[in-house]
């Protein structure tokens, strides 16, 4: 995160998502405010659990807020430390990745999508994910956003879930010279590591407690 431009505030405890352990909206807002300091491209990956009323938490079955924060566990340990998640709105998450490619950037997707479906308790649930990718310049990453939103939607339209899709490239982009995120999980479902790049450490929960490892692991 050393990437971003970050100021310090005198309210940052309320900059991390209370469910997910993720950051929130508002510390987004400000990170997409400043900008990415890197002469590379930034890439963005919306993510939206597809289907997400469906999940009541009634009669023995999972609440909105497990499901919520077993997909921002498997988003975050798939990804590399440089890059940050957020919870975005009810039931999506923004991802940015400095320094990273449409192309390296729909490789994570596809990992992060893959791992979701693999992840006890997810697999189990038949939990599914869309996903939007764009990149443009670090010193647009609101551009980035919007048109990754716009990917977001299409790929949701298209399939009516499980798909990913890629945002037009903005021409004036250079190649990136980006380590990729880790390799896809195994196939027990636990995310696999990689000597190129150090995993998040699992969400913290509401309450304060390191959540623990996945089931399996």
């Amino acid at each position: 995160m050393a990437l971003f431009r970050r100021k310090k505030h005198r309210d940052e405890p309320t900059i991390v998502d209370s469910v997910t352990g993720t950051f929130n909206r508002r510390q987004l807002d400000r990170d997409i405010e400043s900008g990415v300091a890197s002469d590379q491209p930034t890439s963005t990956l919306m993510i939206d659990v597809d289907d997400f009323d469906r999940y009541t938490g009634k009669k023995g079955d999972v609440s909105p807020d497990q499901v919520l924060e077993r997909v921002a566990w498997v988003i975050m340990a798939t990804v590399r430390t440089t890059d940050v998640v957020y919870r975005h709105d009810h039931s999506s998450f923004c991802v940015l990745l400095p320094s990273t490619s449409d192309a390296d950037a729909l490789v994570v997707a596809e990992r992060i999508q893959s791992n979701v479906e693999k992840m006890p308790l997810l697999s189990t649930m038949s939990v599914s994910i869309s996903i939007g990718v764009a990149s443009g310049p670090s010193d647009d990453v609101a551009g980035a956003v919007d048109r990754a939103l716009e990917a977001l939607d299409r790929a949701m339209q298209n399939s009516g879930s499980g798909d990913v899709a890629v945002a037009e490239a903005v021409a004036t982009l250079a190649p990136a010279n980006a380590l990729l995120a880790p390799p896809a999980a195994d196939p027990q479902g636990a995310p696999a590591t990689s000597p190129s790049a150090t995993l998040m450490p699992p969400p913290v929960h509401a309450s304060g407690a390191p959540l623990p490892p996945p089931p399996g692991s």
